[in-house]
């Protein structure tokens, strides 16, 4: 680590990507989570180390990194011993207080986060740098700010200041927060509104008394301008602090919303956005209202009922019913207003707020499936997923399907599976694409793990499932059929075997012909999907599947040679896991003949370092079968050199690939000499008992462990360490080239490209 504090210093400062400079911190800050790293950090005196990274000619975002680093490690384990070193120091301290107004944004992000670290520390020499920052005025122009990033700190910042002396609000700060929300809104920037909205939602976050100053301050008819605001920006920052009300404040109910939304849609000059920001305000009323603890939550039930009735009928297209002695005042010339833009659809203008406006109806009825169960509803959700105006509208159709799947789910906690008939039928809906279908794959693996009985209903629920699966993998979408072996997958891996094997049971010849799709992404979903099936199986069902005739070593062989690596990467874990249950000598050997000794060689070059994981890994399989297996094709194993190429593989650029060779080579030479012992003879003199092992393999095994004992496990284990792969990342004594940019203006800055 401490090469890496001598370094940052000179990291180039033409990289062009500054997420490696982010990459770098988060490399740091794996440091600070050992217990003695702040007692290491004194000791390297880290403020004269990064002192470096703080001159006037310094890069800003090297700058950044170290004083991020720096005001995490204050609040590490034992950190107050960093921050006196800072402060009698000096050097990091004066940089804070003169670049909190710099012109470059990440600089003033990272004084406004080492002094929300500072304040956290919470002593005497905190206070002295607030005080010398002049901690209000630095935080209203940073609420000022044009970054939206430094704007986010800063509202951090201000939560964590605001009662940070046991509980009580700073007055410096509640003075700020007045003047903000004081000025008149109509004589407000947009940028100022957006800051106003941010302090109070920063406040609310906070909680405490700055929850209940900004109740206090706050209320309905401030934020009312501000909802209805002509800058979006301003309005859907509005409605986050509306949420915040509705749920903390005693003053912002449902009946008083509903009655200023009413009226703001009278006094509107642009009666559609009122209208659809009105069922914005409603949407969050249904989401948040009846979360707050200091209303009768009965009525505010009954309330956010009446709302969802009436966006449903605005779905439906249909006149709402009677209004219930329970609806909100207003809510009825709410309804009319919406009325009368959905009657008008002359122009292509008004088509256009009709369906944002059933857009929005249809987020209100999914906001209150998430908490109420009510079947009439659910039955005309299900009546609008078969009108075509849904199924050719995308966004209407996955909102009202996200409806549904949210009071399914209540359902089945109600009542068990008996009221989900309908999920089969929504699976094989062709309607519904991927995103719905995954959600609805979803619901059924979360109905069918609950329940933990085998009873008739819950098998027939799982084999309709299964159906309607099997009808979606032949989906002209290739989108479908690659969520729909996803399922497969996740079902194979998470549910009990039992449940498991009757619902993929009958999709194996399916899944196997999927891993000759057209489609790269299915033959990899494919592939992947066979891995579970065949990992989780017992033993009988295992062996059907390494049999099965789309298994063989042509199929495996073809997946093997695909051209996309993240296919390659699923073919050789299949490989992998049916080799793993092809353990005894009478068992299937295709497996094997699917890889070469040159295909094992290319893998092993492979320039996806993932596809080289997995080639080790099966290079371990084939080893370990070689030496100490009783496979029929111990010639071909012989063949295929699996251990000369995992040794070869130790100098790989990549530490995950050495990771796995450490580990393979390591248990192979336990296991070499466990067997020794065994056998009582040793493995270097050659003399195997002959009765157990052919001459050849015991050649084998004795030339392997020769080589074994030839490796230096010290050196390749320490090349796997944390500090090994700082230096890495930045010793430029060791890598030159990766801390300098090429003259090639196409060959950008390598730092952290090793893995």
């Amino acid at each position: 680590m401490r090469g890496v504090l001598e370094q940052l210093p000179q990291m180039s400062g033409k990289i062009v990507d500054d997420t490696r400079h982010e990459k770098v911190l988060s490399y740091m800050q794996l440091f600070l989570a050992s217990s003695t790293a702040a007692q290491q950090l004194v000791e390297w005196n880290v403020a004269q180390l990064l002192g470096k990274c703080l001159q006037v000619d310094s890069d800003p975002r090297v700058s950044s990194v170290a004083i991020r680093f720096l005001g995490s490690s204050i609040v590490s384990s034992g950190g107050a011993a960093v921050w006196q070193l800072l402060n009698s120091e000096g050097t990091v301290i004066q940089w804070v207080i003169q670049n909190a107004d710099s012109p470059h944004a990440l600089a003033r992000l990272s004084c406004l986060f080492f002094a929300r670290m500072a304040t956290q520390v919470g002593d005497a020499a905190a206070e002295e740098l607030l005080s010398a920052l002049d901690y209000p005025r630095l935080i209203l122009r940073r609420l000022l700010d044009a970054s939206f990033f430094v704007v986010g700190e800063a509202c951090r910042l201000l939560g964590e200041l605001f009662c940070r002396n046991g509980g009580a609000v700073d007055p410096a700060l509640c003075a700020l927060v007045e003047r903000l929300v004081d000025k008149p809104v109509e004589a407000q920037s947009a940028q100022r509104k957006v800051a106003v909205l941010a302090a109070v939602e920063a406040l609310f976050v906070a909680q405490g008394n700055a929850r209940a100053f900004a109740v206090q301050l706050f209320t309905l008819d401030r934020l009312q301008s501000y909802l209805f605001d002509a800058d979006r920006t301003v309005r859907d920052r509005a409605l986050d602090v509306l949420e915040h009300e509705l749920v903390h404040s005693e003053y912002v109910a449902v009946a008083e919303l509903v009655c200023m939304l009413e009226q703001s849609i009278q006094n509107a000059s642009d009666r559609r956005t009122s209208v659809l920001i009105t069922l914005r305000c409603l949407s969050a009323a249904v989401k948040r209202a009846s979360e707050n603890p200091t209303v009768d939550r009965k009525m505010v039930s009954e309330q956010c009922q009446c709302i969802a009735q009436s966006a449903l009928c605005h779905l439906q297209a249909v006149e709402p019913r009677t209004i219930s002695a329970a609806a909100p005042a207003g809510l009825a010339e709410i309804n009319a207003s919406i009325r009368e833009l959905l009657a008008d659809t002359a122009v292509p203008a008004s088509r256009a707020t009709a369906n944002a406006i059933v857009c929005e109806s249809a987020r209100i009825v999914r906001e209150f499936c998430k908490h109420t169960f009510d079947q009439p509803t659910v039955t005309a959700l299900l009546g609008l997923l078969e009108e075509v105006r849904v199924q050719r509208n995308p966004l209407l159709l996955q909102l009202i399907l996200d409806a549904l799947i949210h009071a399914l789910r209540l359902a089945n906690k109600i009542a068990g599976p008996s009221h989900l008939h309908a999920v089969p039928k929504l699976i094989a809906n062709f309607a519904i694409g991927s995103t719905g279908l995954k959600s609805l794959y979803a619901l059924a693996l979360e109905v069918i793990g609950d329940q933990q009985s085998k009873d008739a209903e819950l098998q027939r629920f799982i084999l309709a499932v299964a159906r309607s699966a099997g009808m979606r993998l032949a989906d002209v979408e290739w989108e479908a059929r690659d969520t729909t072996l996803e399922m497969i997958a996740t079902a194979a891996t998470t549910l009990d075997w039992h449940q498991a094997h009757v619902l993929v049971g009958g999709l194996i010849n399916d899944v196997a012909a999927a891993v000759n799709d057209t489609e790269e992404y299915v033959r990899a979903s494919a592939a992947q999907a066979l891995v579970s099936i065949v990992s989780r199986a017992d033993d009988a069902f295992a062996q059907q599947m390494v049999s099965h005739q789309g298994l063989g070593h042509s199929g495996l062989a073809q997946l093997v040679n695909d051209s996309e690596a993240f296919v390659k990467r699923a073919a050789l874990d299949l490989v992998y896991t049916i080799g793993n249950r092809c353990t005894d000598a009478g068992t299937s050997t295709a497996w094997m003949h699917s890889v070469s000794y040159e295909k094992l060689y290319q893998l092993a070059d492979d320039p996806d370092f993932e596809v080289r994981v997995r080639c080790a890994r099966l290079a371990t399989l084939l080893a370990t079968q070689q030496h100490f297996g009783h496979s029929r094709d111990h010639e071909y194993l012989c063949s295929l050199q699996a251990s000369t190429i995992l040794l070869d593989m130790c100098r790989d650029a990549s530490r995950y690939v050495r990771g796995v060779c450490l580990e393979s080579l390591k248990l192979l030479k336990q296991q070499l000499e466990t067997k020794s012992t065994i056998t009582g003879t040793s493995v270097c003199n050659g003399h195997q008992d002959k009765r157990r092992e052919t001459a050849k393999q015991s050649d084998s095994s004795e030339s392997l462990y020769s080589k074994l004992c030839e490796v230096d496990f010290g050196r390749l284990e320490a090349s796997l360490s944390p500090e090994h792969l700082y230096q890495e990342a930045l010793d430029t004594q060791v890598e030159r080239e990766l801390m300098r940019e090429s003259h090639d203006p196409n060959v950008g800055n390598n730092i952290l490209d090793c893995y």
